[in-house]
């Protein structure tokens, strides 16, 4: 054991090409928390054998109740999706926050799209994806922070307080 405290971040932040589109993605402030923090990393989509890169997935509101769906395909993927993250979380084990990929079907964190059943209609976009919840019901005490939530310093202080228990100055942005 290292002493760092231990992170949950999405893969997308620079482990592997494993976004939908097949591209990088590149954040300053979490190539910071690997230094400072023992992290480890697992992507939901490729778990469940989405592939990529993959046709998108979405959130979708049917009968109340929150879905992942696949236009494309016409294919849900709700189950399998939270039976693996919950599969996966169980196994984390003592972790101290989650960095996680904002605007994802699956890391999201209420700023996710929701769209109504299989529209094209946009509800809401404070929705959450299905492995961030699973880490929210699972983990409810442990901070989560989304790149997105960088641009409000407060917030970002907050997650790296709680995380390393002090006032910390890792990078912002």
């Amino acid at each position: 054991m290292s002493g760092k405290p231990r992170i949950y971040m999405s893969r997308c932040f620079g482990f592997e090409k494993c976004r939908y589109d097949g591209k990088d993605f590149f954040c300053e402030f979490a190539e910071n928390l690997k230094i400072h923090a023992d992290i480890v990393h697992w992507c939901p989509e490729i778990a469940i054998g989405l592939g990529c890169p993959r046709e998108k997935i979405r959130v979708v509101r049917i009968d109340g109740k929150n879905r992942l769906f696949q236009p494309e395909t016409g294919k849900f993927f709700t189950e399998k999706m939270i039976k693996a993250s919950n599969n996966y979380l169980k196994t984390l084990g003592n972790i101290d926050g989650f960095f996680l990929k904002a605007k994802s079907p699956s890391c999201g964190v209420k700023n996710t799209k929701l769209y109504q059943g299989k529209s094209d209609e946009l509800i809401s976009t404070d929705a959450s994806g299905f492995f961030a919840v699973q880490a929210m019901k699972l983990f409810p005490n442990v901070p989560i922070l989304t790149e997105e939530d960088l641009k409000d310093e407060a917030k970002t202080q907050d997650f790296l307080e709680k995380v390393f228990g002090k006032t910390v100055s890792v990078k912002f942005k």
